[in-house]
């Protein structure tokens, strides 16, 4: 697409204490994915992101995790679940289901380009998108 999905940290000014406590994904990422083109798209896309994240989150047990650990990765799904959101707004979902435009996404590789001026940060994202690909892998070999 022409468009370009500038990531930031995270806002927090949503989150309870013990939500930013924990990092895990919340219901305030929602509102923060939110960009006002296609409200229906984005929100239906960014729920289904935030049960898919949270879903991850508890498989690959990251409240266990340290808390440098766990920032690093609610920072990652963070920007991921923005940038997926707008490009689920601009059409480039089409009717794929959320996990299905997710995997489409993410591979071994790592992840989409969300981070240009950033190469450090997107590292840290390429490292969580390949995680979300193995528990896309063991979630789909459980299905079988």
């Amino acid at each position: 697409t022409g468009m370009v999905y500038l990531a930031s940290t995270t806002n927090f000014s949503t989150a309870s204490l013990d939500e930013i406590k924990n990092m895990k994904p919340t219901d305030a990422w929602i509102n923060d994915w939110s960009y006002g083109v296609d409200p229906c798209i984005e929100k239906s896309t960014a729920e289904d992101l935030l049960r898919l994240f949270s879903e991850f989150w508890c498989w690959a047990e990251l409240s266990q995790k340290s808390k440098k650990t766990q920032r690093r990765y609610s920072s990652a799904l963070h920007a991921l679940g923005g940038y997926l959101v707008v490009e689920a707004g601009e059409g480039n979902k089409s009717k794929k289901s959320t996990y299905e435009f997710v995997q489409e996404k993410v591979n071994e590789g790592g992840g989409p380009l969300v981070y240009l001026d950033n190469e450090e940060w997107q590292n840290e994202l390429d490292l969580i998108c390949r995680k979300l690909c193995r528990y896309f892998e063991k979630n789909d070999q459980e299905k079988l």
